[in-house]
């Protein structure tokens, strides 16, 4: 079998200096108006203590994992984090990118750098520290007998001859989305604009990620990009990744769907009833873990993700499932 690492991304945005760090480079770009709203919101770095979960998840759901990198930087460390442990890497934003791109407050941009970590496994899990396994997984539902990579996607219903209106109406994250779309099309002739990521770990190739990054037409985007310090509409989003191995067969793409939530009671009952057996086979992406009702619905990943329209009562909740469902201490703790 396979060793599978997985890597986790992590800041402490609740750190002093971070924050004066970050304030000192938001009024060199010209302050937050100067950026997509997107770029600067609080909640993007926040700290609820999630990576503490996510850790008890991986131990408790997908203890075969080779080893786990947690990619920071700025010295942070999380405080209740056993560094001594043997299965832990902390990997510093320096170690794996380019001088001139430091400091950065931009996760695409460490996404890009990601296969530059020292000893990384050919095969890994990519998570934000927001993400958790919610029950027991084997390697297979990452990676398939042939080493492809497993990548569940949302369907976009983009129309592309109107890509130029969806551009201008779009968020810095939609928009990064179809730019990834449009430079993989630009390249290999192929039209991709269906596929949209389903926000939840996702697996990789380390050699294919070098390779992409280093195609020359997507290599002079990513070093232009790497000089920029947050967050922009015009940046390349890992999605470009997954396109690229799509091309060359090194991907298996399956669609994902998420729980429906919507005020329409009847319509959801029966599109979750429809769609069942793809639903439990998805991601579950929420920001309220008890209005997604994931007490009784058990995907098997799940993204609780802190947003502008994240209140101090969807934290609770979030917080409440978080401690319901994962109460032990993992070994990863002090």
């Amino acid at each position: 079998m396979k060793k599978i690492d997985l890597v986790y991304m992590w800041v402490d945005g609740n750190d002093k200096k971070w924050q004066d760090e970050k304030a000192k480079y938001l009024q060199i770009e010209g302050g937050e108006s100067a950026l997509p709203p997107d770029a600067t919101v609080t909640a993007r770095w926040r700290d609820n203590d999630e990576l503490r979960y996510a850790l008890r998840s991986a131990e408790k759901f997908v203890p075969w994992i080779n080893h786990i990198y947690i990619i920071t930087g700025f010295n942070q460390v999380p405080k209740w984090l056993d560094t001594t442990n043997k299965k832990i890497t902390i990997v510093p934003h320096e170690s794996i990118m380019p001088r001139y791109s430091l400091p950065t407050f931009c996760s695409d941009n460490i996404e890009m750098c990601i296969a530059n970590i020292p000893e990384l496994s050919e095969y890994f899990l990519l998570s934000n520290d927001d993400m958790f396994f919610n029950q027991p997984l084997t390697k297979d539902f990452f990676f398939d007998r042939n080493n492809r990579y497993i990548f569940r996607f949302h369907k976009s219903h983009i129309n592309t001859k109107k890509i130029g209106f969806r551009l201008d109406a779009s968020n810095d994250y939609i928009q990064r989305l179809i730019l990834a779309q449009n430079k993989i099309k630009k390249i290999f002739h192929k039209n991709v604009s269906k596929y949209f990521p389903s926000h939840g770990i996702d697996p990789y190739i380390k050699s294919s990620l070098k390779k992409c990054v280093m195609h020359p037409m997507i290599k002079k985007d990513i070093d232009l990009q790497l000089f920029q310090k947050f967050r922009q509409g015009y940046q390349t989003q890992r999605l470009i990744f997954n396109l690229y191995d799509k091309i060359y067969g090194r991907a298996k793409f399956i669609r994902a769907r998420n729980i429906k939530q919507s005020t329409n009671k009847l319509w959801n009952k029966i599109y979750n009833f429809i769609h069942r057996s793809s639903i439990l086979n998805s991601p579950c992406y929420c920001i309220d873990a008890f209005n997604a009702n994931l007490y009784k619905f058990i995907p098997p990943i799940v993204c609780i993700n802190d947003t502008v329209d994240t209140s101090d009562e969807m934290r609770r909740h979030n917080r409440e499932w978080l401690n319901w469902r994962f109460p032990d201490k993992s070994s990863f703790e002090k």
